[in-house]
């Protein structure tokens, strides 16, 4: 069976410049114009019916949080209502609009006016509508369990190639390099004789095709979209959460913002959805999306209180694009709030203050958080660490020692050489389940480049 194409590849070629576009826009960090962000968010409340809203203006999220507060404070009885009251009263609006769409999630939010999260739904679905309906016209209608595999294999569903960019993912992509290499010339023949069996011990299913075929479905839409919008994005709802107190953070989820940075991401399938595979939408809803997108930072809306925040005057990102600052905010708001990130993770004031040249190994054993150990261990490095911290020698060979650290909760393995002639050390990670020092170093050699790892 031969590839199939679900979007032509002159199509294919506009996705990095929609990528692009869009990207310039999140990492924005020139003030917003009051007056377009104002006549943005009331648009967008105008296309979807609703009475003009009160907007107002702060210099950081974690300022808008304590407006929203007082906002909510005083619109009740101030002798009555303590902070655990506004939660409860407040609790059905908590389920974020990202969460529905990414999720599933067809729970009705309670409160009647939230015509933002209303619009960008609305918008997206009419995406969604028509990507299903791509499909369908696409996808042949007697699709087996063989034709599901060779299409995988055959990359028309691109999750595994985009995947397989993802360093934690290099496995994945590993492995189907591997099988095309070992593969015969006739390896369609060879998967017809193993999946002949399966269709065999299924012909009693009744409508078997149609149950394969919609199976398929939702994995290439998936993948579609998921190609569209690339994998290079930073993270800055999770990465503000993190930075908040647990009030405050209770607090945000109970009464969600929209996060543009966000939206601008899925602004990305939304544009080349409409613009480029003609995908039929409302236009004056999908411009007020864009308005809200290109004119505002974060948008608080309850009731119809609209709190939008100013964009940060600095974003610090790695070359994969993720937050990452060192010594220094990755994220920073001109009233002083800023975020620490370490290649997309969220540092506490403890270790993003400090450049990771100057980490202490110490931290490692003392941090009882798995992923911010994880980060110490890459941020001060296998030389760093096969010299401070205690080990247990798993073998050596001449001048290669292969050591597990001691004391820390992630299972920790190094390939360590130390030349006989200069005494320069380099060091080097091994994944936990290489037990021999003979494939650790081929290990080595192979996936690391000669300045870290000489191996001459």
């Amino acid at each position: 069976m031969t590839r199939i194409h679900f979007i032509a590849p002159e199509q294919e070629a506009q996705i990095p410049q929609y990528q692009q576009k869009w990207k310039n826009i999140y990492l924005s960090t020139q003030p917003i114009q009051h007056n377009r962000a104002k006549a943005a968010v009331q648009g967008a409340y105008a296309v979807m019916g609703k009475p003009e809203p009160e907007v107002i203006f702060c210099s950081s999220p974690l300022v808008a949080i304590e407006q929203l507060k007082a906002k909510l404070q005083q619109s009740q009885n101030s002798n009555q209502t303590s902070e655990q009251q506004i939660y409860t009263d407040f609790f059905e609006f908590a389920s974020s609009v990202w969460e529905n769409i990414q999720q599933g999630n067809q729970q009705q939010l309670k409160l009647e006016i939230k015509p933002l999260e209303d619009l960008i739904k609305e918008v997206y679905k009419e995406s969604f509508k028509s990507l299903n309906e791509h499909l369908e016209n696409s996808l042949p209608r007697d699709l087996t369990v063989q034709d599901i595999i060779e299409q995988i294999y055959l990359g028309t569903s691109p999750i595994i190639d985009m995947l397989g960019q993802l360093p934690a993912n290099r496995g994945m992509r590993e492995f189907f390099t591997d099988l095309e290499q070992r593969l015969p010339e006739n390896w369609q023949e060879s998967f017809s004789t193993i999946f002949s069996g399966i269709d065999q011990q299924l012909a009693w299913v009744p409508g078997k095709d149609l149950f394969f075929r919609e199976w398929l479905k939702p994995i290439i839409q998936a993948s579609l979209i998921g190609k569209v919008y690339g994998l290079e994005h930073s993270n800055y709802k999770d990465a503000i959460f993190v930075s908040l107190s647990t009030f405050e953070e209770k607090f945000l989820k109970e009464n969600p913002p929209i996060v543009i940075s966000q939206v601008a991401i899925y602004c990305i399938w939304l544009d080349f959805a409409f613009s480029v595979l003609g995908y039929p939408h409302n236009s004056k809803k999908w411009s007020a999306l864009q308005g809200l997108v290109k004119h505002c930072g974060w948008i608080f809306a309850v009731d119809n209180l609209c709190i939008i925040c100013e964009r940060p005057t600095k974003i610090l990102v790695n070359k994969e694009n993720q937050l990452h600052g060192e010594g220094e905010p990755a994220i920073e708001f001109a009233d002083g709030f800023v975020v620490y990130a370490h290649h997309g993770t969220t540092l506490p004031d403890k270790y993003g203050t400090v450049h990771p040249n100057q980490w202490q190994s110490q931290w490692i054993i003392e941090e009882r958080n798995q992923q911010l150990q994880a980060v110490l261990i890459n941020g001060i490095g296998a030389v760093r660490l096969s010299q401070e911290l205690s080990f247990i020698e798993i073998d050596s060979l001449q001048e290669y020692k292969f050591i597990k650290l001691e004391n820390i909760d992630i299972n920790t393995c190094i390939l360590q050489r130390i030349n006989s002639q200069t005494g320069d050390i380099n060091a080097v990670f091994i994944p936990h389940n290489i037990q021999s020092i003979g494939l650790a170093i081929e290990y080595a050699n192979q996936n690391y480049s000669e300045e870290d790892f000489p191996n001459t």
